[in-house]
């Protein structure tokens, strides 16, 4: 399992919620496959996507997701944070389009999470890059959208400002009903109550945080 170390693996099996023998599945450094029939074939889904330390950045293998879900309630909805940006697809990853805001810190990370019904909704944690995995400019945030990546909403409040070295592995953020519960490589555990626009820190000084998930 690859966490936001320097290691390759399988970190995403996406089940699609109307048909069990149909799934996806995200290897770091190969790109994102898709099976309808319960694994016996399987085919690649990677068309939009782009790897930019590759010199043809549009091959069909050889990509680099960080992470990948889908939207329960509308499950063609799906979204990808990748080492080349955040990607998004309305079509049940036929197509990726990259919808990555580098002018408001929108681009790296690791985990991305996405609204129970409206597949048009998501929420990332940027980090620096991949040479600076952390927080960007010493301050933690969350960023949302509501508009399928056109736009982002960048998130402070009750998160560190100052000083902040966290960074949020792949499987450390999550959201259910509009509650998010995020959990940091520095042992801190916060809680939003309001779709991510505040925070509450619930928990200081844990080992480093690999997952956490809504029951």
């Amino acid at each position: 399992m690859a966490y936001g170390e320097f290691v390759a693996g399988i970190h995403s099996v996406v089940i699609d919620p109307r048909d069990s023998n149909h799934m996806y599945v995200a290897v770091s450094c190969a790109g994102v496959a898709e099976t309808r029939d319960g694994g016996r074939t399987w085919a690649s889904c990677n068309k939009g996507m782009t790897n930019d330390y590759l010199p043809n950045a549009e091959v069909e293998w050889g990509h680099d997701p960080h992470f990948v879900t889908l939207c329960p309630g509308a499950p063609d909805h799906l979204w990808q944070q990748n080492h080349s940006g955040i990607f998004y697809s309305d079509n049940g990853a036929k197509t990726w389009r990259k919808v990555s805001r580098d002018d408001v810190g929108v681009h790296f990370g690791f985990p991305i999470a996405t609204d129970d019904s409206d597949g048009r909704t998501a929420w990332v944690v940027p980090a620096g890059g991949d040479s600076a995995r952390m927080s960007i400019g010493g301050g933690m945030f969350v960023a949302r959208t509501r508009d399928g990546g056109e736009t982002w909403q960048a998130f402070r409040k009750g998160l560190p400002q100052e000083h902040s070295y966290d960074i949020v592995y792949r499987h450390a953020l999550d959201q259910r009903g509009g509650r998010l519960c995020l959990g940091t490589t520095t042992g801190n555990v916060y809680v939003s109550e309001d779709a991510g626009e505040s925070w509450q820190c619930v928990g200081n000084n844990f080992p480093p945080v690999h997952s956490v998930r809504f029951s």
